[in-house]
């Protein structure tokens, strides 16, 4: 049976978890359970679970930095699943980041999502212990070990360049050039079931790596089910932006031909070692937030990259303080007066660093959080209005509709239902949102 570790600094979440399913019966035995990611880290190291569940936030050590530990001693085991919840989207990405195969939001937490979520930690879990079967036994695939490879490069978790070239020359891979640099690509597209979006990521991946050695030299290796690497041998980065940036977007089209998926592209700073490929790995994922429709394709430059990685870092900072504080007002003057930033700079900041402007992100922002309480609430539409911070139910549909193109009352039908979604009679209409309708 596969173990299983628990974390949650929340008591009745543990709880809960433990007794939603039968654990056993679904080959699952439960190493144990702690409170906060140092205890957590001490019982990874004691009992070695395949799988731990861990809460992202968390007092004394986080779920990042505890899977960021976990790596250290291990590239790929324990698998992580994330708990999450539906303010804490920027922590996904992160999470990614560290090796967590699955996220599940609280809020949508049941027998099924936890069931679903532990077979796909299961394969990942399988096909790594298939990579590590002694000599005789069943084997993984040459692309297998590749990925485990570049996983551990990008990571930095090989100790001298020897290691490095060791490897390689068993996976047949030829990393000769002077220089390297790591372009991540984001894939953007509609949003799809989990299904739809894991056979999409592994189409994209897959006919990336077919198409790129048509315009270049480089290596594929998947991330994410949003993001894909590619480490690209360079002779001379001073010249070779023009062309790398055309075969960029060769492939971007070609790609979007078969799968109307936009890439977009990050592209970290140039190394002069193997043993550096992390360090332009993590340059390439730090600008990811100034990617936009744009400018899709963005190089990490030496002149003015400092800056425009801070600006982005300030404004992922000011994002989660909105996440964070739905229920609060959330004008430009106020959450610029709690960064110390005067309202035109912080304007300035989302105009230059963001996909949108700071009042697009506010709005849109509480409008896929009242989403979220509509699908894992049972909260009326008024009192979702009122825990978000819009003035009144009436400016909330009105907002909903705008961007959803159906009131919030229509909205509801489709997800739970035409008789679930009827207000009580006695609401009146001050609390009836449709009266904006």
């Amino acid at each position: 049976m596969m173990r299983v570790l628990l974390v949650d600094d929340e008591p009745l979440v543990l709880v809960g978890m433990q007794n939603m399913i039968d654990w056993q019966a679904l080959g699952f035995e439960l190493a144990g359970t702690a409170r906060n990611g140092r205890d957590a880290l001490v019982k990874v190291r004691e009992t070695r679970p395949e799988i731990v569940i861990s809460d992202i936030r968390m007092p004394v050590m986080d779920g990042l930095a505890l899977a960021a530990e976990c790596r250290r001693d291990d590239p790929v085991l324990p698998v992580f699943i994330m708990l999450t919840s539906f303010e804490e989207f920027d922590y996904v990405r992160r999470s990614m980041g560290v090796g967590a195969v699955e996220y599940l939001i609280k809020l949508e937490l049941s027998p099924k999502t936890l069931t679903e979520a532990l077979g796909r930690a299961r394969q990942a879990v399988e096909k790594e212990q298939a990579l590590r079967t002694p000599a005789g036994g069943p084997t993984g695939s040459l692309e297998d070990y590749r990925d485990r490879f570049f996983l551990q490069l990008f990571s930095g978790m090989f100790g001298s360049e020897e290691q490095i070239r060791t490897a390689a020359k068993e996976l047949e891979l030829t990393l000769d050039a002077p220089y390297y640099t790591v372009a991540i690509a984001s894939i953007r597209n509609r949003a799809l079931d989990h299904e739809q979006q894991v056979t999409l990521s592994a189409g994209v991946t897959r006919m990336a790596a077919d198409i790129l050695p048509r315009y270049r030299r480089g290596f594929v290796a998947g991330m994410d089910l949003r993001h894909f690497c590619v480490l690209l041998p360079l002779q001379d980065p001073s010249c070779e932006e023009d062309a790398l940036h055309t075969t960029l977007c060769k492939v971007s089209e070609i790609l979007y031909k078969y799968f109307s998926a936009e890439l977009w592209w990050s592209v970290g700073r140039p190394v002069e070692s193997l043993l550096a490929v992390g360090q332009s790995h993590r340059t390439a994922f730090s600008a990811l937030p100034l990617l936009s429709a744009q400018q899709p394709i963005r190089f990490y430059g030496a002149q003015g990259q400092a800056g425009a990685d801070h600006h982005a870092k300030l404004v992922a900072d000011v994002q989660d303080y909105i996440r964070r504080h739905l229920d609060k007002r959330l004008s430009l003057n106020e959450v610029a007066a709690v960064f110390n930033f005067s309202p035109g700079y912080l304007s300035q900041l989302f105009s230059q660093n963001s996909e949108m402007s700071f009042v697009e992100f506010v709005t849109e922002t509480r409008i896929s959080a009242a989403k979220e309480l509509m699908l894992g609430s049972d909260l009326k539409i008024y009192e979702i209005s009122e825990k978000l911070g819009f003035e009144s139910p009436f400016y909330f549909s009105k907002v909903f509709k705008k961007l959803e193109g159906v009131s919030p009352r229509s909205y509801l039908k489709k997800l739970r239902g035409a008789a679930e979604s009827e207000e009580d009679p006695d609401d009146d209409d001050r609390k009836d949102p449709d009266a904006a309708d």
